[in-house]
């Protein structure tokens, strides 16, 4: 029997090698197998905290990673049906950039917002407690960043301030917050300023940190010339454009044309000419949100070249908006970065995610990933109050502080472990890992490695 098991076993390796061979380039395949053995390590410490973290190529299988995003959200929280409204509430403090045309993110918002009701309505709130939001938006002003700040310290019941896609007023606002010593949960962060906060959790990815893989990725599949574009009037998307020209010439990259173009522009051709895009053998769209990945992809098939050129993106690209451009489907063989499931991808995180916004109209914004991690900061903060509670704590900025510098994940929508406060120099960075994936067919994303990081030995330029 035991022969036999192994026989079977074998066999069905054998058929899922054969199947990624057949649809994964020269180079796609010496990734796979490199990655695979880069993420061994992580995988055995993740593994000693009873996760299971997939190694292409390896034990796992080589379909995916075998880790699996938190998707049962209350058995995840630690709490099933309704608040109960006689119970005071627990109250976090949310500030995005809202108002602004150029707002990175303004879908982050609507995230928090489907977290908070879903909590109340399906995790029994906090232990019981309802959750409570005060909401604060920072336009364009750095004064603004500052009044919402202070407004936050100022209210003792606030015990968390969740920080949206935030690129103003970065310093004045965690500057304001820091003297009241409250703990703020980040996505994935857009200035350098928040990686040095000293009570911040970034729990996806940082600004440092999120693009510089994308030169492991262009490295690994032998890209000689690079085209690289970015909006020049967002500062966190100027700073991530020069973190990924240093990090692809660190790997040794000669080749790379880096040409910004202004975030209100419908038509890039000038700058996807001026950057020799349709000659070089990567285009590079380095974006945060908004219409830049459809009008990039409408740019490319006015140049004739939208079926040639390979392009790598952000996660962000990943929305029915692009979709749409494309005749209802994405980009075939794009690449996308990303430090959460994709959909497409096998896995139940998205499909779990678009059920939890659908009864609230909000369906189809579970596929921005803005949203969808604002979402997976709202039941962290829930599972870290609630777990405060259970031991006959009180949710304090202290004991939140506490709680979340030892977790270690997983988080919803995101990694399988995290390191929060342990990497040098940065306190608040809690992750420096990405996932890839390419598009091989219409709503099919195809995993290629397990999570990645930036070169290793490389150290991003300061901003």
């Amino acid at each position: 029997m035991k022969d036999r098991a192994t026989h079977v076993k074998s066999k069905v390796k054998s058929k899922v090698k054969s199947k990624v061979k057949s649809n994964t380039t020269k180079g796609e395949m010496h990734m796979l197998h490199r990655w695979s053995r880069a993420a061994r390590p992580a995988a055995l410490v993740v593994a000693a905290s009873g996760l299971v973290l997939g190694v292409l190529g390896a034990s796992a299988g080589v379909a995916g990673a075998a880790f699996k995003s938190p998707s049962t959200y209350p058995a995840y929280v630690g709490g099933h049906g309704k608040a109960n409204p006689r119970l005071s509430p627990i109250t976090i403090g949310v500030v995005n950039q809202q108002t602004a045309a150029a707002a990175p993110a303004p879908a982050w918002t609507t995230g928090v917002k489907v977290g908070v009701t879903y909590v109340n309505k399906h995790t029994g709130g906090i232990d019981g407690h309802p959750l409570k939001a005060v909401y604060c938006s920072i336009p364009t002003t750095v004064g603004a960043a500052t009044k919402c700040g202070q407004e936050f310290a100022d209210n003792s019941a606030i015990s968390t301030v969740l920080v949206g896609a935030v690129d103003v007023g970065n310093t004045a606002l965690e500057s304001a917050l820091k003297p009241a010593k409250i703990p703020q949960y980040f996505a994935v962060s857009l200035s350098t300023v928040d990686e040095h906060d000293p009570y911040g959790f970034i729990l996806y990815n940082t600004a440092t940190q999120v693009e510089a893989p994308m030169a492991s990725v262009a490295h690994d599949l032998h890209m000689k010339s690079i085209s690289l574009v970015y909006p020049s009037d967002i500062p966190g998307n100027v700073y991530q454009a020069k973190v990924v020209y240093d990090a692809l010439k660190y790997v040794g990259i000669k080749h790379i044309y880096k040409v910004g173009f202004t975030s209100n522009a419908t038509s890039f051709s000038a700058p996807f000419e001026a950057a020799h895009v349709g000659h070089t053998t990567l285009l590079i769209v380095v974006n945060s949100g908004g219409p830049a990945c459809s009008d990039a992809y409408l740019t490319l098939k006015s140049l004739g070249v939208a079926t040639k050129q390979k392009v790598l993106v952000n996660v962000p690209c990943d929305t029915p908006t692009i979709a749409k451009a494309d005749g209802g489907t994405l980009p075939h063989n794009w690449y996308y970065l990303t430090a959460n499931p994709l959909p497409g991808s096998p896995t139940p995180a998205v499909t779990a995610a678009v059920k939890a916004f659908t009864p609230y109209g909000k369906g189809p914004i579970a596929y921005d990933a803005w949203a969808a991690d604002a979402f997976g900061q709202v039941l962290t903060v829930a599972k870290l109050d609630t777990e405060i509670l259970k031991a006959h704590r009180k949710v304090t900025r202290a004991t939140v502080f506490a709680k979340t510098r030892a977790f270690k994940g997983p988080i919803v929508q995101g990694a399988p472990h995290l390191a929060c406060g342990r990497f040098k120099g940065t306190p608040a960075t809690c992750n420096n890992l990405d996932r890839f994936f390419k598009n091989t067919a219409p709503n099919v994303m195809k995993p290629l490695g397990t999570w990645i990081g930036p070169p290793k030995g490389f150290k991003p330029p300061l901003s």
